[in-house]
């Protein structure tokens, strides 16, 4: 069994063996669901949550292609290049 101490401020550190287990990385988010036993819970990472292309209409309704992922990588960048210049003005 791997254990955890909690630290003044409530915070643990997640054992390696469980963090590779749960294939965690800095970010994600865990659900605690408590079990049957007395002080028992469940830990889960809650995924992503995808859409299944609900979107699409709405995105391409006007008749338009999808981008590819070149193009939207593309535009992303002077997104960001964009975003930036104006901060520095």
């Amino acid at each position: 069994m791997d254990t955890a101490y909690v630290t003044s401020k409530h915070q643990i550190t997640i054992p390696a063996k469980v963090r590779r287990s749960l294939n965690l990385h800095k970010g994600d988010r865990l659900a605690f669901e408590a079990g049957s036993e007395g002080g028992a819970f469940l830990v889960r990472k809650i995924g992503d949550k995808k859409s299944d292309g609900a979107a699409v209409p709405y995105l391409l309704g006007n008749g338009s292609k999808a981008l590819s992922a070149d193009a939207m990588a593309a535009a992303v960048g002077e997104g960001a290049v964009a975003s930036w210049k104006r901060r520095q003005a």
